[in-house]
């Protein structure tokens, strides 16, 4: 759960948001090759808000992320509410998933 400008958002990956991910180019089936980058994070963080409003933008996730950011958050936080979230999605634990320096699953 990310608190942004007061309100808690959660992060939710279902199949069918699995499936629209993929068609962008996102296999959550072969993370460990993804390269995370700035665009990627904001990119998964979008898709992640999608069960809670349908038409969210990049551009809206993006400006969610700056007030993250504003608010005092930092980038690994959200890096990795989205790794342990996509765990879980896949039947994984919610242990939150560690990243090394190189952004790989540890």
């Amino acid at each position: 759960m990310l608190r942004i400008n007061g309100k808690d958002y959660e992060l939710k990956y279902t199949i069918n948001t699995l499936c629209q991910m993929c068609d962008a180019g996102i296999d959550v089936m072969d993370l460990g090759n993804l390269k995370i980058n700035i665009k990627t994070v904001r990119e998964l963080f979008m898709f992640g808000l999608k069960h809670e409003n349908k038409k969210i933008t990049q551009a809206q996730a993006g400006e969610l992320m700056d007030a993250f950011f504003e608010d005092g958050g930092d980038y690994n936080e959200i890096v990795t509410e989205i790794m342990t979230k996509l765990n879980k999605s896949l039947g994984g634990s919610e242990e939150p998933v560690e990243e090394d320096e190189e952004g790989k699953q540890d």
